[in-house]
């Protein structure tokens, strides 16, 4: 538990801020007090020269240097001024340097240097004041000298400009000490303030980051920081994360491919890197609830959105997750289109059963030409309605599949029909999205007619004007309130459930994102029934494929086309 305590980062942040406001404050102890005794010298060195310059300008010391002898009123004098100002010595020197006075008088006759040579700091040599800290000697007699410091100060004697002497004062350097060692317990008490301040601080900071780690040590970080990588960057599925303030925080590799966000996204609002939309607004929030779906690309997305609360009380942000269903989704709609396909066979298969039914009972009654006369009609009608479609159209897929919606239709108790002004001149270029167009509206507009009181029937116009390819799907149900008429264009918005357990609401979504990627435009209107009109811009080629041919169409107005 003590080895634990000590791991803790609150404890470990604690002592290094002490150890750092103990290291600092020793330091700066020392610096203090260095300083603090350099300016104490700088003081006494002051004082000593003070002292010496106005010994060194009394009439009675130069009289006495010049025509008097060692000690004698020089003495005296000097004495009584080392009293006044307890200095620890008072030495007047004549020109050679020889002492007329001294607190030894012992010392009293000799010279201050038995060096001929004087150093260079001695006024009576170089006639300039000095200041300094000097070891010299002192005592009561010559056998018993002591080596001492003192803050020394020493003035020329001039005459009439001559120098004729020098006045030397020191102070010892323990009365510095005294003074220093003096402020210290004021300074100490200082930094045993600031010292406590500090720790408090520290105390303070260390409660702050636990409560921003949520009481997380390093160790824990760490493997929450290992976990949060491989998690993101190793699950399939997009997440994306940001705060209150709408900034990203963090977003996995697959959230950045199915977004296509830039590659320097974090802390960039979420505004600046969404292009405005469905995917925006659910993102956002603006548009709630749960596995809300939305097109990006040719991307079929599932989100979720959901908030980061610490301890379901303090709101951090939210975390958004995208998954994609484009596979399953597509499957899922093959496999409807599939029974789809499945029930119009089925109808088929009764629709030619009844036939066969009927050429049988005319051959047992003997009609032999009735039966004959039966089966060129139908066979007739079947050969002249392709080729009609063949004429009109000219694609041979869209023909495909127009032909397969009217068997869908037909099954459904609606009538198909191509209107008269139908027309396509020119090859379609790109034959996929005008099928999920033209596939995605007629099958809407089944959906909603077969639901509806007769009399019910689709009527499909395609025509081409230069490049552009025009597609029309009217329809006599009950047609799209006036308020939903954005709406129904939204993913996932649907009023219809499927078998298999897709998820509805694409199909107008995507005709929406085929003709606003393209350039063009889709809208909804109303002529008894649901008009849908999709234009898709620069869809067609400058001539028709062969086998196709361009024509009116007139034939085939208000015809049905299985007949019935």
């Amino acid at each position: 538990m003590r080895r634990l305590s000590w791991q803790r980062l609150s404890t470990q942040v604690v002592i290094a801020q002490v150890a750092i406001l103990v290291i600092t404050m020793a330091a700066g102890f020392a610096v203090v007090q260095w300083h603090l005794k350099g300016q104490l010298n700088q003081q006494y060195e002051q004082r000593a020269l003070a002292v010496a310059e106005t010994l060194a300008a009394q009439p009675a010391v130069i009289q006495g240097v010049e025509t008097g002898k060692p000690g004698g009123g020089i003495q005296r004098l000097a004495m009584a001024a080392m009293a006044h100002t307890r200095a620890r010595f008072i030495v007047i020197t004549n020109a050679q340097g020889i002492r007329y006075s001294h607190p030894n008088p012992a010392l009293i006759g000799l010279p201050v240097y038995d060096d001929p040579e004087p150093p260079s700091t001695e006024p009576f040599r170089t006639g300039r004041p000095w200041t300094g800290i000097q070891e010299g000697t002192l005592g009561l007699t010559a056998a018993s000298r002591r080596r001492i410091y003192t803050a020394r100060g020493k003035a020329p004697i001039f005459d009439r400009g001559r120098v004729v002497g020098e006045v030397s004062v020191g102070f010892p350097t323990q009365d510095v000490s005294r003074q220093v060692t003096g402020s210290l317990p004021a300074l100490g008490a200082l930094l045993l303030g600031v010292l406590a301040v500090g720790v408090l601080a520290a105390l303070g900071l260390s409660r702050r980051l636990k409560r921003q780690t949520f009481g997380l040590e390093l160790g824990e970080i760490a493997a929450l920081l290992q976990e949060r990588e491989a998690m993101l960057h190793g699950i399939r599925e997009g997440v994306i994360g940001y705060d209150t303030s709408g900034r990203v925080l963090l977003a996995n590799d697959a959230a950045r491919r199915l977004l296509r966000l830039p590659p320097r996204f974090l802390g960039r609002p979420l505004r600046e890197l969404l292009p405005p939309g469905r995917l925006s607004d659910i993102v956002s929030g603006e548009i709630s609830g749960s596995d809300l779906l939305v097109l990006t690309g040719d991307r079929v997305l599932v989100a979720n959105r959901m908030p980061i609360r610490r301890e379901h009380r303090r709101h951090l942000g939210w975390v958004v997750t995208f998954h994609d269903r484009t596979e399953s989704e597509s499957l899922k709609r093959e496999l409807d289109e599939a029974i789809g396909l499945t029930d119009a066979l089925r109808a088929q298969s009764h629709e030619f059963a009844n036939r066969l039914h009927t050429l049988v009972g005319l051959v047992e009654l003997g009609h032999y030409e009735e039966a004959i006369r039966f089966v060129t009609d139908v066979s007739a009608a079947r050969d002249t309605l392709t080729e009609q479609l063949k004429a009109a159209i000219g694609d041979p897929r869209l023909v495909a599949l127009t032909l397969a919606k009217s068997s869908l239709a037909d099954e459904r108790g609606v009538q198909f029909r191509v209107a008269p002004d139908c027309h396509v001149d020119g090859a379609i270029t790109d034959v996929s999205e005008a099928l999920t167009v033209t596939g995605n509206l007629i099958d809407n507009a089944i959906e909603a007619t077969a639901q509806a009181p007769g009399p019910r029937w689709v009527e499909l116009t395609v025509v081409s004007v230069g490049p552009d390819l025009l597609i029309r799907v009217r329809d006599s149900g009950p047609g799209v309130p006036d308020d939903t008429r954005e709406a129904i264009f939204t993913d996932g918005y649907t009023s219809k459930s499927s078998p298999t357990g897709a998820r509805r609401g694409l199909g107008l979504a995507l005709v929406r994102q085929i003709t606003q990627r393209r350039g063009g435009m889709i809208s909804v209107g109303r002529d008894g029934g649901a008009v849908f009109t999709a234009v898709l811009p620069g869809c067609l080629g400058t001539s028709p494929e062969p086998g196709g041919q361009a024509g009116d169409g007139t034939e085939l107005a208000g015809q049905p086309l299985v007949p019935s």
